[in-house]
């Protein structure tokens, strides 16, 4: 995609997210959307279809028995790495929550500031900084 896509477009689709529901395994934002789900439709509505999974049921526990099934799910998808000083919106930024285990991806709206689904919260826009920025592990540029 070579042409970047504005930050009134980007803010157009936001919208789309505010008010919706997280749900484990959620892939449609009338029944609910998880962090994966939300990143799968977002990027979408830019033409970029990502995969669903890794082949294999997602269960609530996953990252107990297989700790490094999200980051290499990442980088599978064979996007370009970014430095977090380089990151711009749209880059996909991921996170480990707990236990230094990757669980959690997000999407950059600006230079600042990322939108993801929260179990607790649901829909989110969060700056990245402080304890965000402590928990983020990487970055990948989806969109050029």
């Amino acid at each position: 995609m070579g042409n970047r896509i504005d930050e009134k477009r980007i803010l157009e689709l936001i919208e789309k997210y505010r008010g919706a529901k997280f749900l484990h395994n959620g892939r449609s934002l009338e029944e609910g959307i998880d962090c994966l789900g939300f990143v799968i439709l977002f990027y979408r509505d830019l033409g970029v279809d990502l995969p669903n999974d890794d082949g294999k049921p997602i269960e609530e526990d996953w990252y107990k028995t297989n700790p490094n099934r999200y980051i290499r799910a990442i980088k599978n998808l064979g996007f370009k790495e970014v430095r977090f000083r380089d990151l711009r919106p749209l880059d996909m930024v991921y996170f480990a929550i707990s236990h230094n285990i990757i669980t959690h991806t997000g999407i950059m709206i600006n230079k600042r500031e990322f939108a993801h689904m929260s179990p607790n919260k649901n829909f989110l826009i969060s700056k990245l900084e402080r304890g965000w920025l402590s928990r983020a592990r990487g970055a990948i540029r989806v969109i050029e």
